[in-house]
């Protein structure tokens, strides 16, 4: 039965891509059943509601951790030089190259247009590294134990980073937009971090620790039910964030507020990947660091931001459409990232920690 499971989770695995397209289409033209999830909260903390998406997050969150081969990752700080640029450039890459967007979109004929697409670019660049990197790394011949340290560095920083993050980018938005950034930054978006993504991923690394320690056995038997679940979440959590948003796309079509939206996010998430990259080289990182720095770069927790959105922001849907777009394109340039890196040659091949 759990060769079984497993052989279907990794041929859905390959397939996420159109899996994530089929779920995208499904809140595109029937929303309803993720609407009414999207309403549902079960979970009030300091009078703050935490809904039902907001958990999901959480579930995600915690099956990484408990998945996660975190022993080698005491090693990354003997030599932290690689584990801290790659943290920074997640955390503030983003919002320079958002800086050079929101300059370039100060002409848009729509302010309310290219205000939607700065805040939706932010609450992403906001966001740690997504657990995702570290499948695209491994399969690219990086440093397995960077990247991971990487994803769960930036997560436990993540309520340090996205405050910050939602601050910087509110500093480039103007008038109410702002405002939202700000006042999410502020009120939410710590609670936000500690609630759903911390805490379950410390409890996710903490259990699969003991179980390893106690009941090796029980963790590697139960692995393929657990991804099977964590897809189905994903999946789940997809098509619940998307629904509004693509409606109104569908609704009222805007051609040329797409074609914004896929140039912005084509710039943000390519100069991301390319600025790892090049900061890789800078640095004489050996090849396998450099495609975990490369990944780490370009790759943010999309799913994070579109919960924030649909939570804090809901009543400007328009936001959600640059969060979906990067979404997907980050997992297309990753792939595109492989293909490249197959054929990339570094003086040094070595890598600490690997």
């Amino acid at each position: 039965m759990n060769s079984t499971l497993s052989v279907l989770v990794a041929s859905a695995q390959r397939r996420l891509l159109w899996i994530m397209l089929l779920a995208y289409a499904l809140a595109a033209g029937w929303p309803e059943p993720g609407l009414t999830l999207r309403a549902v909260t079960p979970l009030h903390l300091g009078g703050a509601a935490v809904p039902l998406q907001a958990g999901l997050l959480a579930a995600v969150v915690f099956n990484a951790g408990l998945t996660a081969r975190a022993e080698a990752l005491p090693g990354l700080l003997r030599h932290p030089r690689a584990l801290l640029v790659g943290i920074a450039a997640n955390a503030l890459v983003p919002t320079a190259l958002l800086a050079v967007g929101a300059l370039a979109a100060d002409g848009w004929h729509s302010p309310h247009e290219a205000q939607s697409l700065l805040v939706g670019l932010a609450l992403v660049g906001a966001m740690p590294v997504a657990a995702g990197a570290t499948v695209f790394a491994q399969g690219s011949e990086g440093n397995a134990t960077l990247t991971l340290g990487l994803v769960i560095g930036s997560t436990l920083l993540s309520p340090l980073t996205i405050p910050l993050g939602l601050h910087l980018g509110g500093f480039l938005a103007s008038g109410p937009y702002a405002a939202d950034l700000h006042a999410a930054a502020a009120h939410a978006c710590s609670v936000f971090a500690v609630v759903t993504v911390v805490l379950p991923c410390a409890a996710g690394l903490a259990l699969g620790r003991w179980s390893r320690a106690r009941h090796p056995g029980a963790l590697t038997a139960a692995l393929p039910s657990v991804r099977a679940a964590n897809l189905a979440v994903v999946v789940l959590l997809s098509y619940t964030n998307a629904c509004g948003g693509l409606g109104q796309v569908v609704a009222r079509p805007d051609p040329d507020f797409l074609l914004l939206v896929a140039v912005a996010t084509a710039a943000m998430c390519g100069g991301s990947f390319l600025t790892g990259w090049i900061l890789a080289g800078r640095l004489g990182l050996p090849r396998a660091d450099a495609i975990a720095l490369a990944y780490a770069s370009g790759m943010n927790n999309s799913s994070a931001g579109a919960v924030v959105a649909v939570t804090r922001l809901p009543g400007n849907p328009a936001v959600l459409v640059p969060i979906l777009a990067y979404s997907l394109l980050q997992k297309l340039l990753a792939s595109a990232l492989g293909a490249f890196v197959r054929h990339a040659r570094f003086d040094d091949e070595t890598s600490v920690g690997r």
